[in-house]
């Protein structure tokens, strides 16, 4: 009996306030084009070049057809929502924004088994050039759910044209689209070793 609870406890893999002061400490203090060494800031991270997942906490699945949204994280996401708004966003401004699970960055995360709790569905945050989404998600296989915080860039959520109409504008354009459309939104736990 006491093995069976303490297999459905969630394993809580690394804590996502501190992962966003480390964040808005490494992405924040200057403008840079370069895009930062994951592993530097000391978390478990899965790098992914350009865009980065921070594994969270994982659980299993607590029974087949329980609500979507209600599961053994939602309370850990909904508490470090409210963290971030109150450290990166608050009062009469808010930092964060939706992310539409139709379309984009979105509609990748939904794909890979991000659940849906109602507007905003996904809450982002902005630092300087990233996007940092925190995703909730039940596997397909549907035996675990995973909490994480998707580190991508801002054009991947929020397309801001700088020259619109040029036809470099539009090169620019097809290139975020491709890179977004190319990354994989989907991880497990443990990390899988790195090829060799």
């Amino acid at each position: 009996m006491e093995q069976e609870q303490e297999q459905e406890q969630p394993d809580r893999i690394a804590d996502g306030l501190s992962i966003m002061h480390a964040l808005a400490r490494a992405l924040g203090t200057r403008y840079s084009e370069r895009t930062p060494q994951w592993t530097d800031l000391g978390f478990p991270v899965i790098d992914r070049g350009r865009h980065a997942i921070f594994p969270l906490a994982v659980a299993p699945v607590r029974e087949a057809g329980a609500p979507v949204g209600g599961g053994r994280l939602s309370e850990m996401r909904d508490g470090l929502r409210r963290s971030c708004v109150h450290h990166f966003g608050g009062d009469d401004f808010h930092a964060e924004m939706e992310l539409d699970a139709e379309e984009g960055y979105g509609r990748k995360l939904a794909d890979a088994g991000a659940v849906v709790t109602g507007p905003p569905w996904q809450c982002l945050w902005g630092i300087q050039r990233f996007a940092v989404v925190l995703a909730h998600g039940v596997g397909h296989e549907g035996a675990v759910e995973t909490l994480a915080l998707h580190v991508v860039p801002m054009d991947w959520v929020r397309y801001r044209p700088l020259n619109a109409g040029t036809k470099r504008e539009a090169a620019r354009h097809r290139r975020i689209l491709g890179e977004r459309d190319a990354a994989d939104a989907v991880w497990s736990w443990p990390l899988d070793a790195p090829d060799a």
